[in-house]
């Protein structure tokens, strides 16, 4: 009996170890499969099924910021609705365990445009649209203005012009990732009147040569020999009345370094495709004058120096001493050697290593001197200077001239043997607008025009920089989309 009851405790304590190892061997769940970031759209949706394995008796769980979403499958969609970051957490667990794996997502904000509608501007002004944009942080924006098919800007904000009145609808594209979000916007230009030409003359710093009127503003028959000795600022100002009263007025640049700058009543568009300005002056074809631009983009009425661009034209990069400069020191004016003439001189030294220095001089004769009362005008004088009386005949430098002065810039030197100069129109495109390291500039239009002459001229081997058939003289700057 005894014997019988040690047999069948035997057998139970067999089958219970049995049964035990058979639990401890269910073994926790493994999950596998790359724990990628996501980054989704609004709307977006993303299936997530994670592999599994060791499936006995396993229980699942989906979370999403910590909160259940779903039970007992295996996999889970997750739908993007609402903007910021979540964490979905699979979770599968059973006797031997839990395992779990985490879904980091991203969804972005979406992209929205907000600006308001019904702008309006004068034609030939800017009008910088700035519009609110707002969605996700990322450095891949990119923008595309457009009026129907023609794209007329490729940045956040638009400086809009243009030279026709009217009505016009402008649609902004934003794209940044896989988003897209576009609005369109109406803007009303409205007519105006301006004058065509750069009128305004607000730089005159002419460089000398020998032999010209330097005073005269157009010919002597425009000021009807009454012309009178000006100060600088008063120069400008009767420069700038003469050349808005009368387009065709010549202005002397003179030899080498000598430029003038003018200023626009309104902003001269840059159209597509098209030459915006047109520069009447004496030049020779192969001695081009050098064309500055400016865009007053910060709207303080003056170019300031980094808003200068050159205007890309036949010469460009031909320099053969691309920081040139001489300098020019007053003299002193011969009124007694010749009675009929009187001589005035300037000493020039340039900035070489070995400087080349001379003297440039320049004569008039007494009576070609006199304005119609009689008096001394300051024909025959290099800008600033004149006789204050015949009796006397004491120099005066007016207030705002120079004795010693200099001219900077590029030289391109050039053979002109048997090219003259003529009075010429050149055509100048707003889009040939480069930076100091000859790079592109997108201006949407210019509000000042520099003129400066950086050739300097040889004729058979000859130095004629300061010979008065050589000089540089500007007559108008234009604004070719008002010339109707």
């Amino acid at each position: 009996m005894k014997q019988k009851s040690f047999y069948l405790l035997l057998l139970l304590a067999t089958i219970f170890t049995w049964s035990c190892q058979k639990e401890a061997d269910v073994f926790a769940p493994v999950i596998s499969g790359a724990e990628v970031d996501t980054v989704l759209n609004i709307g977006d949706k993303l299936v997530l099924a994670p592999d599994i394995t060791n499936l006995v008796g396993i229980e699942y769980t989906w979370l999403v910021n910590g909160k259940e979403v779903a039970a007992g499958q295996t996999d889970y969609t997750f739908t993007a609705t609402d903007p910021g970051n979540f964490v979905v957490l699979f979770r599968a667990g059973n006797k031997g365990g839990t395992g779990e794996q985490a879904f980091k997502i991203l969804v972005e904000e979406p992209i929205a445009i907000a600006l308001e509608n019904g702008l309006t501007i004068p034609l030939s002004q800017v009008l910088d649209i700035e519009p609110a944009i707002s969605g996700p942080e990322r450095d891949d924006y990119q923008y595309e203005w457009a009026i129907g098919d023609s794209i007329i800007g490729l940045t956040a904000t638009l400086p809009f012009i243009s030279v026709s009145p009217g009505d016009y609808t402008l649609t902004l594209t934003t794209t940044a990732g896989k988003q897209s979000a576009s609005a369109t916007f109406d803007v009303k230009v409205e007519d105006a009147e301006y004058k065509n030409n750069a009128y305004t003359v607000l730089e005159y710093c002419p460089a000398p040569a020998r032999g010209f009127n330097w005073s005269i503003i157009g010919s002597a028959a425009f000021w009807d020999m009454t012309e009178f000795p000006l100060p600088y600022e008063d120069f400008l100002t009767k420069s700038t009345e003469m050349k808005s009263q009368r387009i065709g007025n010549e202005m002397v640049v003179g030899s080498w370094g000598g430029y003038i700058t003018f200023k626009f009543d309104h902003t001269v568009a840059n159209v597509p495709g098209q030459p915006d300005l047109e520069l009447n002056a004496t030049f020779s074809n192969v001695d081009h004058p050098t064309v500055y631009v400016a865009y007053d983009s910060n709207k303080n009425g003056k170019p300031d120096e980094d808003e200068w661009f050159e205007i890309k034209g036949d010469d460009y990069g031909l320099e053969d001493i691309p920081d040139y400069e001489i300098t020019f020191t007053y003299a002193g004016t011969d009124i007694e050697s010749d009675p009929l003439r009187f001589y005035t001189s300037f000493t020039w030294k340039d900035n070489q290593e070995t400087p080349r220095q001379d003297e440039v001089v320049y004569n008039n004769r007494w009576n070609n001197a006199l304005t119609m009362f009689g008096t001394i005008s300051t024909k025959g004088f290099f800008p600033g200077y004149h006789i204050k009386d015949q009796t006397s005949k004491e120099i005066v430098l007016m207030d705002g001239w120079e004795s010693s002065f200099s001219r900077k810039g590029k030289r391109i030197s050039k053979d002109l043997t048997g090219k003259g100069t003529v009075l010429q129109k050149l055509n100048i495109d707003i889009a040939n607008a480069v930076n100091d390291n000859g790079e592109p500039v997108h201006l949407p239009g210019v509000d000042f025009v520099k003129i400066l002459k950086s050739s300097y001229p040889y004729v058979r081997g000859v130095d004629e920089n300061m010979t008065e058939g050589r000089m540089l003289l500007v007559r108008d700057i234009i604004d070719k989309h008002l010339l109707d």
